[in-house]
């Protein structure tokens, strides 16, 4: 399917998909959330959930694009009752993180960098932020096909920092795209949390098949949450 829409694009006129490319982003701008049925859940027993059940100790996959993602909530995390973010904020450079005109509660006016909620001790359960700082990866597994879905894995904020080493270390020494290599993902076994950890285990053998979908991965990380849920905070009791 995807070599097919592959070859239907490049079927067209240079000048005409030049003059469709703002159409292009007005429709993605108007699709709805499509998040949820692709993504690897990363839980506290340190395992990955696959959207197909299985269940797994380590990933060996293709990161084919990675963005920053920025997430506050209202109230103490349930995970039997999840509830849109009151702010959010998605871009694929940190330092450029913003707090989407979409949110219901914007914490700022400016950069997330200098929100309030994402000063360490904002948190009400300890000394961290109030706002869940995480990195959002699309992946393939290593021996993908055309029709292989995207996944996705989101990383705690303990595995930012560590993520981002190995980006710099794969750019610095293969001077190559993250994509370009594949990676073992596992957790830490001296961490008590499920932090992820990232490991280079090999060159990508299914190049020709994963850089074609790299524009895919970006429009599907960009998605935003479905806000759509959310409830306002009603006035405080005595009041």
């Amino acid at each position: 399917m995807s070599n097919d829409l592959t070859n239907i694009s490049n079927s067209l006129p240079a000048e005409v998909r030049a003059q469709l490319a703002a159409q292009v982003a007005g429709d993605i701008e108007r699709l709805g959330a499509i998040g949820g049925k692709d993504a690897i859940r990363v839980t506290q027993d340190k395992t990955f959930e696959m959207p197909n059940g299985d269940v797994l100790d380590t990933l060996e996959v293709i990161v084919l694009d990675f963005v920053y993602r920025n997430e506050f909530y209202l109230g103490a995390f349930n995970r039997k009752e999840i509830k849109p973010p009151a702010c959010f904020a998605i871009n694929p450079a940190s330092a450029a993180l913003t707090p989407s005109a979409k949110s219901p509660m914007k914490q700022s006016d400016s950069t997330c960098e200098d929100c309030q909620q994402n000063e360490y001790g904002s948190s009400p359960q300890g000394d961290g932020k109030a706002c869940k700082n995480t990195v959002l990866l699309a992946v393939l597994p290593t021996n993908a096909d055309e029709n292989s879905p995207i996944w996705t894995v989101k990383s705690s904020p303990t595995a930012i920092r560590h993520f981002n080493s190995y980006v710099s270390k794969i750019s610095r020494t293969v001077q190559a795209p993250l994509s370009a290599v594949a990676t073992k993902i596992f957790f830490d076994p001296s961490s008590s949390y499920a932090s992820l950890r990232f490991e280079a285990i090999g060159a990508n053998a299914v190049f020709a098949v994963t850089q074609p979908r790299l524009a895919e991965a970006r429009d599907r990380l960009l998605q935003e949450p479905d806000v759509t849920g959310f409830v306002m905070p009603g006035p405080a009791k005595g009041k």
